[in-house]
């Protein structure tokens, strides 16, 4: 019984690290000063994805967009959309984190190129 114990709680610890290293690989949409918009050029990963992190206000005007050859590459915002190539929504003032992957998995990373507008 305290084996079992001991090996769940050391599940647990692994899990907490492994979700803890894939949110510190986000990296932060940088914008210009006085800019609106940005673009930010990545590589979607044969397994699983790249992310991207944006803040945002109440009530702002958000589009997102991700081209890439083929349309190999789309991307998900948590409670907004999933698996498409773009979208415009209303935000509330929080951070979103947007995970861009590809659509049919390849054996190599897919280049692309995301458009991100707050205004």
């Amino acid at each position: 019984m305290q084996g079992s114990i001991l090996r769940l709680a050391l599940a647990a610890g692994l899990l907490a690290l492994q979700a803890g290293a894939a949110s510190a690989a986000c990296r932060n949409i940088q914008f210009e000063r006085g800019a609106s918009s940005a673009v930010v050029r990545g590589m979607a990963p044969a397994e699983g994805f790249d992310c991207l992190r944006f803040g945002a206000g109440n009530g702002q005007d958000v589009q997102v967009s991700v081209k890439s050859a083929h349309d190999a590459v789309a991307f998900g915002i948590e409670g907004i959309v999933d698996n498409n190539d773009r979208v415009r929504f209303r935000s509330v003032k929080k951070t979103y984190e947007l995970r861009v992957h590809q659509t049919m998995r390849a054996v190599t990373p897919v280049p692309y190129e995301l458009s991100l507008a707050i205004r």
